[in-house]
């Protein structure tokens, strides 16, 4: 079975953090990486971000764009599918066990394509998640399956692969406005506009970017002119993105 990533955040992009670009070059085929549609937004407050909000999957709501990464390798046994899980969640976090799936803040789910023959894989990973003992959180549920529609392609259609896999984090209980999320970026000195403007620079959208940055340009912070961020404020000053 082709098994892809579905990614809406720092997962595509960031060098730093132990794991991760070893993970995608040994994991993920990016040459074959898709933009899709799927409703995300900023709705968790990151304190290791200075409280800037970061990426959550909605069950509904405003269509955002994320990435889907096939992975390199297909599945066709549980085990293929907990070493592709397992991987993932140690690319998020980098001191977890091995084989763990999420923890307090976050968890690995899967979605099996609707018509999809995947041969008792969605029984033996409903086993292992509740063997792991992974709380059901956000929008994975108690069987590790993903809450979230099938992701479509910029053209319309649904993408061509048996199943994903994806983190999903605890928004917060009120979803953040436009203005708190542009505002707790203005409040922080330590360099986590990063977030929004990587985001941004990799195709990865929300319906709120814009209104986000019109705030901020508003402020005129002292990053916006950075050079480093120059094709990712170019993006956002060009043409609204279309959803």
């Amino acid at each position: 079975m082709k098994c892809g990533i579905l990614i809406i955040g720092s997962l595509l992009w960031d060098d730093e953090t132990e794991g991760r670009k070893r993970w995608r070059d040994d994991r993920l085929d990016l040459t074959n990486a898709i933009r899709v549609h799927v409703p995300i937004d900023y709705g968790r407050i990151s304190s290791s971000r200075s409280n800037t909000f970061t990426m959550v999957l909605r069950s509904e709501g405003p269509q955002g764009t994320g990435i889907l990464v096939p992975c390199r390798r297909d599945v066709a046994t549980i085990d293929d599918l907990v070493a592709e899980a397992s991987a993932l969640w140690k690319a998020e976090a980098p001191k977890a066990k091995t084989g763990a799936l999420g923890s307090g803040w976050g968890s690995v789910g899967v979605l099996f394509r609707e018509g999809a023959s995947n041969g008792g894989l969605a029984e033996s990973w409903q086993a292992y998640f509740k063997k792991m003992g992974t709380k059901s959180l956000a929008v994975v549920g108690s069987n590790g399956y993903l809450n979230i529609p099938w992701p479509v392609t910029e053209g319309g259609a649904a993408a061509e692969l048996d199943l994903l896999l994806a983190t999903a984090t605890v928004p917060e209980k009120v979803p953040p406005s436009p203005e708190a999320i542009a505002r707790a970026m203005l409040c922080q000195t330590g360099g986590h506009e990063n977030y929004f403007l990587n985001n941004v620079l990799h195709g990865i959208r929300t319906a709120s970017d814009d209104e986000i940055f019109t705030i901020i340009e508003r402020r005129s912070p002292d990053w916006i002119s950075a050079d480093k961020y120059r094709d990712a404020i170019a993006i956002l000053r060009a043409a609204p993105e279309a959803a």
